[in-house]
């Protein structure tokens, strides 16, 4: 009797200590910040027309809600809507500081589209490269905000 007794006290210490799990530690490890400053109401007025910004601004927005990994699938469209950005500046923002923030998104989005390969595996790689894009877009609102 005291046997089995004692092994209902094991199998319940058993369960109740795997109860205590950290949360979502995988799910966090390998979510992207992508913490961009908003652009005033003034400023949202004056570049309202600037798509290729706006483009950018909602590919960043997607990949805040994935992880690294499924970032990869964004290169494409991430490089394309900088490039439409580039070509679209409108004149009351062409400003050398802030075409110098535009540059500067576009070489990050650059080294990302040619240091990552499509079949990457090192999650760590990849977020390190979108991360440095987000500072980048960050930079250029901040910017954006301050001159205009």
């Amino acid at each position: 009797m005291k046997f089995y007794l004692l092994q209902i006290i094991v199998c319940i210490l058993l369960c109740t200590s795997c109860k205590e799990k950290p949360k979502d530690l995988a799910i966090h490890k390998y979510t992207i910040e992508a913490d961009v400053e908003e652009l005033n109401p003034q400023v949202k007025e004056v570049v309202k027309d600037w798509d290729g910004y706006w483009a950018l601004k909602r590919n960043i927005a997607m990949i805040e809600n994935t992880n690294a990994l499924n970032a990869i699938e964004y290169m494409d469209k991430l490089a394309s809507n900088c490039n439409a950005m580039i070509l679209q500046i409108p004149d009351a923002v062409e400003t050398p500081a802030i075409k110098s923030k535009v540059d500067k998104v576009d070489l990050r989005i650059n080294a990302f589209y040619t240091e990552v390969n499509r079949n990457e595996l090192r999650e760590r790689v990849v977020q390190n490269h979108i991360e440095t894009i987000v500072k980048a877009f960050d930079t250029l609102n901040k910017e954006l905000n301050r001159t205009l």
